[in-house]
């Protein structure tokens, strides 16, 4: 670096910042890399295919220009969209490349600007060098190089200047990350280690917790929960990368050391806007007690950064709520599993969350975490909600006896009040609780907004959706719910459009999906209603001859016949519960009156997870003025 780089100011990171930037110009994985390969332990190197410019042009020619330009969305006013899920070109490796990258960053400078911001002495390199100053007269034994070859070096020329201009030109245009207006934002990453072959997860999701609790307390700051950072473990993740992605003003990212009984822990504060290393903060300390390592460090940490923004802090030690090493990775572990929200892995969760529980029974934070789960259970498969909510009762009962002051136990029983009690002023006054405890818990804001738009109460909703998301930017969950409120809203333009964006984060989630198809029903675009709810079907598994059978009934009765014949499956299966909610609802959209307050009074006996949803819901509109379904929200405690 001293010889290559000498009297500029380069860190290590800067390679790995413009290496992830390229990536994202050429559309490249770092997986399944096509143009650039990572050599672990050494560096990178080009691997596509590289002809003569002669024989690309030519090529190129023969395809003719259209597969030139490269299309995509002209939308950008991704007011939530993380710029990992931005649209990216997609380049042959061919002569055209340059060119169509050239004409991309030409057509897509808003887009691009959101994901390409190369350092200033990068700029200032590639200013010197985008095009030889000559071309030698012979090349590989020809004596008149043809004019091709300047037209791709002129183009590379364009497109690496472009690059430059726009990503330089975004830190003085862009908006500020969150955090603007005097309050500052940081992400704590987890931490990495110096030698890859002795990883150990409780040192570095275990003390990046610590410092996230440490941190949460300095005044003037809003520090991103372990559930929004705890995706950045990776050894080759760029910190700046991540920063941008959170939409921090900082981050904190540290790398540590085992050896001799002792951690040796580097700390980097990085400045995100400024794209450098504002200090580096370096300690040393026994490892013998994890906790008391791991508070050591986050202490020592909080103070240095004290000093370097001149601000103070509660000074709140971390309460982890037990003394067991083993207990708190379990329960580390089982947050993992459990934010992940989805069957199979919440039934692991609670697998962990038991395991640490046997180890320590006095762990609130297991217990609460475990109630948790078998209401999320109750959603998406498990058991019949009297059978999931049995369990967790006791289950939030014994972390309230532990913890009173648990954040998490408080939400965890204000979703318990509203979704199974039905009792909703009891559960916002927990609700309200848990953000006046931790007012940093995106799970608190989520939920309560989510309960929020069921009460009719839209805008309340998006204000504490809006906070969910500020705090965990790239949480795809947090998206659909919003898409959720806005479709409770009766606003089914703009539910579209923010589903949308939620399935480009992440196209797996059925949910989306599931909102999706219901809010172009109720725009009456049919035919994007029905590609939907086959993805929907898709997803959720079912079964071949069920979708050939939606299949063949679109084509020759339509959307309509659709409708009908999902109704018929859900019949079959002998709907009951969230199912006769669903029942309902399409037998209100079919208009068969009387058969949906039929399967309404099914779901209200069985307490369906789905029954709050009631009052709002705008494809139960039709039912509204009967005497019934004011009965029904009566006995369902909605008013």
């Amino acid at each position: 670096m001293r010889r290559i780089w000498q009297d500029r100011f380069v860190e290590e990171s800067n390679l790995t910042f413009n290496i992830g930037m390229l990536r994202k110009a050429l559309g490249d994985d770092a997986a399944k890399p096509t143009f650039i390969e990572t050599v672990p332990r050494r560096g990178y190197r080009f691997i596509a295919e590289v002809r003569r410019a002669a024989e690309a042009d030519a090529e190129t020619r023969r395809r003719g220009d259209t597969e030139r330009k490269i299309s995509l969305p002209t939308d950008s006013s991704s007011a939530f969209l993380p710029v990992a899920a931005s649209p990216r070109p997609r380049v042959s490796a061919s002569g055209g490349a340059v060119v169509a990258l050239a004409d991309w960053h030409k057509e897509n400078r808003s887009e691009a600007a959101e994901q390409i911001s190369p350092t200033a002495a990068t700029l200032e390199s590639l200013e010197q060098n985008a095009a030889p100053k000559s071309i030698p007269a012979k090349l590989n034994g020809e004596s008149n190089p043809a004019p091709e070859y300047r037209l791709p070096l002129a183009a590379f020329a364009l497109a690496v200047l472009l690059i430059g201009a726009i990503g330089f030109g975004y830190y003085f245009s862009a908006g500020k990350p969150a955090g603007a207006g005097g309050t500052k934002s940081i992400a704590v990453l987890p931490l990495k280690p110096i030698n890859a072959a002795h990883r150990d997860e409780i040192y570095e999701i275990g003390i990046a917790d610590s410092l996230i609790h440490r941190l949460s307390s300095m005044k003037g700051f809003v520090v991103r929960p372990l559930s929004a950072t705890r995706r950045y473990a990776d050894i080759e993740q760029d910190a700046l990368l991540a920063g941008r992605e959170q939409r921090v003003d900082y981050v904190l990212a540290s790398n540590y050391q085992l050896a001799g009984g002792k951690i040796r822990i580097t700390t980097q504060l990085f400045n995100v806007a400024g794209m450098h290393i504002e200090k580096t903060y370096k300690s040393e300390m026994d490892a013998g007690d994890l906790f008391k390592m791991q508070d050591a460090i986050a202490g020592e940490v909080e103070n240095l950064l004290l000093a370097h923004f001149t601000t103070t802090s509660n000074s709140r030690a971390a309460v982890r709520g037990t003394t067991s090493e083993e207990a708190y990775r379990l329960y580390q572990q089982g947050r993992y599993q459990l934010e992940k929200l989805d069957y199979a892995n919440t039934k692991r969760a609670i697998e962990l969350f038991d395991q640490a529980l046997l180890l320590d029974p006095n762990y609130a934070k297991a217990w609460a975490d475990k109630a948790r789960s078998h209401c999320f259970l109750s959603k998406v498969g498990g058991g019949s909600p009297d059978v999931e909510y049995a369990i967790a009762k006791p289950a939030i009962e014994r972390a309230f006896a532990l913890d009173a002051n648990l954040a998490e136990a408080h939400t965890v029983l204000a979703t318990i009040k509203t979704d199974y009690d039905w009792d909703f002023g009891e559960g916002e006054k927990h609700f309200l609780r848990a953000i006046e405890i931790d007012p940093n818990s995106d799970f608190s804001h989520r939920w309560y907004a989510y309960v929020l738009a069921g009460q009719g109460r839209v805008e309340e909703a998006i204000e504490r959706i809006k906070i969910a998301i500020d705090l965990n930017p790239n949480y795809v969950l947090d998206q659909i719910i919003y898409g959720r409120i806005l479709y409770f809203g009766r606003r089914y333009d703009d539910a579209v459009t923010q589903l949308q964006r939620a399935i480009e984060m992440d196209s797996t989630r059925p949910f989306a999906y599931y909102l999706l198809w219901r809010s172009y029903h109720m725009k009456g675009d049919y035919p994007r209603a029905y590609e939907s709810f086959i993805r929907f079907q898709q997803i959720i598994g079912t079964k071949d001859e069920v979708l050939k059978s939606y299949e063949t009934t679109y084509t020759k009765n339509g959307w309509q016949g659709v409708l009908l014949r999902h109704l018929e499956v859900l019949k079959a299966n002998a709907a009951s519960g969230s199912d006769a909610y669903e029942a309902a609802v399409l037998s209100a959209i079919l208009g068969q009156r009387e058969q949906s307050f039929r399967y309404l009074d099914d779901a209200v006996k069985n307490r369906s997870a789905a029954i709050p949803n009631m009052f709002s819901d705008p494809s139960l509109d039709a039912l509204r003025d009967d005497p019934r379904f004011i009965e029904l929200v009566k006995r369902a405690g909605l008013k």
